[in-house]
């Protein structure tokens, strides 16, 4: 499990990180808080406030995933 904070800050972005995570078989979290929704939806995503930087938790072995989605990188813990 890694934690990141990535922003995502125009409904374009939101829409092109569902689906880069929706490619891959695990599951990704976005939180704000305790506020959290599935990082395949993009739905739930649309329902953040797009507007500051969220944490996304990969719960995926596989690193391929933190090279497509650098664009939205603020900071990786």
């Amino acid at each position: 499990m890694k934690q990141i904070e990535v922003l995502i800050d125009a409904p374009e972005k939101a829409k092109k990180l569902c689906h880069i995570l929706s490619g891959h078989k695990g599951a990704f979290d976005l939180a704000k808080g305790r506020y959290i929704v599935d990082g395949k939806s993009i739905i739930g995503v649309c329902t953040m406030d797009l507007s500051n930087p969220l944490t996304l938790t990969i719960h995926e072995e596989d690193d391929t995933v933190l090279e497509e989605i650098r664009e939205f990188v603020v900071k990786a813990r």
